[in-house]
């Protein structure tokens, strides 16, 4: 069981600087290339993108919440959140400890 290159007294952790994956994740372009033909194409002479466009700022007008989100991170970015850490002092506690007679 030992001769198995799988074997868990086979397995060792890289050397220091060398990676496991040295080309990287691969990247791939499927979907954007299929909603890019498929965006570009036309339909009634209005192009599908505008469409969509003109579909969510429909929606955010109407009120709906995820639509004015997506609307405003896409049109102003989206917002960062900033974090204020104060600094505070801890007081000291007492404690009593009980113990129970059998």
């Amino acid at each position: 069981m030992a001769n198995n290159p799988k074997h868990m007294d086979n397995l060792k952790n890289f050397p220091k600087g060398v990676s496991g994956n040295p080309k990287g994740k691969p990247k791939t372009k499927l979907l954007k290339n299929v909603l890019t033909a498929e965006l570009q194409t036309e339909s009634n002479s209005v192009d599908k993108l505008t469409a969509i466009i003109k579909r969510l700022t429909t929606m955010a007008v109407n009120g709906n919440l995820n639509a004015i989100k997506e609307v405003l991170d896409r049109y102003a970015g989206k917002s960062v959140q900033h974090n204020i850490i104060e600094e505070f002092k801890i007081e000291p506690m007492e404690f009593t400890i009980i113990k129970n007679k059998k």
